[in-house]
């Protein structure tokens, strides 16, 4: 049995996006199509489901659950700046007893992620503190070498070079693979041949394009990457679909839809991803 006719037997991986967006949601009449909401992402597979990042895009997440009643829930960090966490104080299954809340991490120090949840969800910064949780909340620190097993999926990570460390991650099952690299600075002629690895022959990839090559030279150091890096790096691990990803807050919507045509030039089977969409692999 040849492996597409393998692949068309198993079950899709459904990819759903809630918050596109690079460093602070926006919103305003430009900011329409493609959204505001900042980075996080819904990974399905049968009765499975884990989550990427808890930018502000959670918030909206957190009534689909609620309504869904899905009570054990993984959320799997990139790394914990504040737009990739600033969903979880409104994150309504954290204040619903019964419920099961995994906090998942790759950090070099085990307890990274648990000081600057707590740190952030916690006066001055906001009013009440974890001690209002009813949910149970559990944070898991895992070794980068080494996949976790987690609600019927297999998850990998990478290190990617960005401020304070961040990692890609891998989401599989039933040799279908989701990567998400997000917030990581690319070296100008110097592709990351571990992240294309990582990344190689992937059904969907996602990947930090918060700038484009021209805007590049003058935020060298910021942490972040271009559209048109990214579709090289697709190019290189030779992937099925490529997600632009990390939009530049002041990216409007005309801009994106402007981008996604250049990058489909480049690479056909590139899109820009918007809040509120999904992808099927």
């Amino acid at each position: 049995m040849s492996e597409e006719v393998m692949r068309e037997e198993t079950t899709k991986i459904s990819v759903y996006f809630w918050g596109t967006r690079g460093s602070t949601p926006v919103n305003s009449p430009e900011h329409r199509m493609f959204g505001g909401n900042t980075s996080c992402v819904e990974v399905r597979h049968g009765a499975g489901r884990v989550i990427c990042d808890g930018g502000s895009g959670l918030v909206g997440l957190s009534d689909s659950l609620l309504e869904e009643g899905a009570q054990e829930i993984d959320i799997f960090f990139s790394h914990v700046h504040a737009d990739h966490i600033c969903g979880l104080p409104f994150f309504k299954p954290l204040f619903v007893p019964g419920y099961h809340v995994r906090l998942h991490s790759f950090d070099a120090t085990p307890d990274a992620l648990e000081k600057a949840v707590t740190g952030y969800i916690s006066q001055p910064l906001f009013p009440i503190d974890r001690s209002s949780f009813q949910a149970e909340v559990t944070f898991h620190s895992h070794d980068a070498k080494r996949m976790v097993n987690c609600a019927g999926f297999q998850i990998s990570a990478l290190p990617i070079p960005h401020p304070g460390g961040a990692h890609a991650l891998k989401v599989s099952a039933d040799n279908r693979h989701f990567v998400y690299a997000t917030d990581t600075e690319h070296q100008p002629g110097v592709p990351n041949t571990d992240l294309i690895a990582f990344m190689q022959h992937a059904d969907l990839a996602v990947y930090d394009c918060t700038y484009d090559d021209d805007e590049f030279e003058g935020r060298i150091g910021w942490g972040h990457s271009t559209w048109q890096e990214g579709v090289r790096l697709a190019q290189a691990a030779k992937l099925r679909r490529f997600g632009i990803f990390h939009h530049e807050p002041g990216r409007t919507d005309e801009q994106l839809a402007a981008i996604e045509a250049q990058a489909k030039d480049m690479f056909e089977a590139s899109f820009v991803t918007r809040d509120f969409s999904g992808v099927d692999i």
